[in-house]
């Protein structure tokens, strides 16, 4: 952690969210008569609210160091958190049997959940552990940042109905204004830099 620079309170910034948001997941379900099943809804509830700010991070321009250790740790945590929901579902639900994954789920979603998990914990080690920047991880992390939001679409809008759809309108929200932010500030800095070579020429 030291060698990223990142501070006490960006840790706990991100932290104290995560473990709060997790524990009262966890704790909310042991209410409900399919506990395993609850839980692992509210974990993947958890791990959409915590992903949000972390793509905001990754759109928004002028990436400071402190902005990307931000991004690094909702990165991390919402990761951890999906880690959770992939227990529950996989292990507990489907009885650590990938066949029967595949069979309840078909091909499309399993598949692109198993991609969506290998996926995306690539992208958080390549993260912590590779700091020079590198032409194939920026475009790995650019379709990652495409593909996984994605596929959180398709399951809190299209698929899932209930509180699962604000968090999907939230997150789709979210990118749409932090991209057009981006766009805009690209176009602003480009007219401004063709106005200085005009009257600089």
């Amino acid at each position: 952690m030291n060698s990223r620079n990142i501070t006490l309170g960006q840790f706990a910034a991100t932290f104290i969210p995560f473990g709060l948001l997790l524990v009262l997941a966890l704790m909310a379900a042991e209410t409900a008569l399919d506990l395993p099943s609850q839980r692992m809804i509210y974990s993947i509830w958890v791990a959409q609210a915590l992903v949000i700010p972390a793509l905001c991070l990754y759109i928004l321009p002028a990436r400071t160091q402190r902005r990307m250790n931000y991004w690094l740790l909702f990165w991390t945590f919402a990761y951890i958190a999906y880690l959770f929901h992939f227990y529950y579902a996989v292990i507990v639900h489907y009885h650590a049997s990938i066949p029967e994954v595949f069979q309840q789920q078909g091909i499309k979603i399993a598949g692109s959940n198993f991609l969506v998990t290998f996926w995306w914990g690539l992208d958080v080690l390549l993260a912590w552990l590779i700091r020079v920047d590198v032409k194939w991880i920026r475009i790995e992390r650019l379709l990652a940042n495409i593909f996984i939001p994605l596929v959180f679409f398709v399951a809190s809008v299209v698929i899932f109905r209930g509180f699962v759809n604000v968090l999907g309108y939230a997150m789709t929200a979210a990118i749409v204004i932090c991209l057009t932010i981006r766009i805009y500030a690209r176009m602003t800095g480009q007219r401004v830099s063709s106005n200085v070579e005009v009257h600089g020429g």
